[in-house]
């Protein structure tokens, strides 16, 4: 195995802990990279110019406890005049948080509280008209909320803890949510109702930690349980298309490449290990951080 490769640029936050972070997924708005720390948000602007990377912060945050999870409104630009910054955070108060600003005097901050537990993940409803977010947490439940006033319009109960919260840019009108159990279930926004659901066909009782939705294809979703990865299409829903071994305790993270439908990278524990995969069938690309086979 070799060695990890070396960062191509780094920048220090000083002695803060970084929870997360996420880049902003909408073109309008790609050069936005949230960071999540301890106590705040780093907003900062990123681009590749003259074979540099550019990274400057444009605004910090401040946040009353550790970040678990960040999620990008499709408001968001940072090609108009004033420049919209709307972003969510979910903290270990079990509380979300939604920030609007123009980044420069303009900031509002609208608290959402109703969830008993930590909350695992969030996702605004990736369309201009910005009404939904949707929350799953450790209470066994998925909260929509309306992101104009913050009003909890519909609980939905779950067999387990919510782990993950997936949609769509080319449906925004559906989203699905993965359970601990591994029954992943499909939503629409039209009246908050399961269109349709998949549960995973092992014996042993892997717990499902994470999922993704392919934005290349649509009809691609894949979910992690255990060291395993399923591979389901929307089309044909009776069995997984693919199942895919990793070698690995646990599979933590799992996403789709943005652009080919054909690779997805895996974080995985123990350590601190990065996997590459083809979508489709075993074949590893990389093993590591900046490791490869032949």
């Amino acid at each position: 195995m070799g060695s990890l490769s070396r960062p191509f640029h780094s920048v220090g936050l000083g002695d803060e802990e970084i929870f997360c972070l996420s880049f902003s997924p909408y073109e309008w708005s790609k050069n936005f990279l949230a960071i999540g720390t301890g106590n705040k948000v780093v907003i900062a602007n990123v681009q590749y110019e003259n074979d540099e990377i550019q990274f400057n912060v444009i605004r910090e945050f401040h946040h009353l406890c550790p970040v678990i999870t960040l999620s990008w409104s499709a408001l968001s630009s940072s090609d108009t005049v004033p420049k919209v910054c709307k972003f969510a955070t979910a903290g270990i108060d079990g509380k979300i948080r939604i920030y609007s600003s123009d980044l420069a005097q303009s900031e509002n901050i609208l608290e959402l509280s109703g969830h008993t537990d930590n909350v695992n993940c969030i996702a605004f409803q990736p369309d201009i008209d910005d009404k939904f977010l949707i929350s799953t947490s450790d209470d066994f439940t998925c909260k929509i909320w309306s992101v104009e006033n913050g009003d909890l319009l519909k609980t939905i109960p779950l067999q387990s803890s919510g782990m993950a919260v997936r949609f769509n840019p080319s449906e925004p009108n559906k989203f699905f949510v993965i359970e601990k159990s591994g029954v992943t279930t499909l939503f629409s926004t039209m009246n908050f109702s399961p269109v349709t659901s998949l549960s995973n066909n092992f014996t042993c009782q892997d717990p499902a930690l994470d999922a993704d939705w392919s934005s290349c294809n649509p009809t691609y979703i894949i979910t992690a349980l255990g060291g395993r990865i399923q591979h389901w299409n929307l089309n044909s829903l009776s069995v997984p298309e693919d199942t895919t071994t990793v070698s690995c305790e646990m599979v933590r993270k799992v996403r789709f490449h943005p652009t080919f439908e054909n690779f997805m990278a895996v974080l995985s524990s123990p350590g601190p290990v990065v996997t590459v995969l083809r979508s489709m069938g075993p074949v590893m690309v990389t093993d590591s951080l900046g490791s490869q086979r032949s």
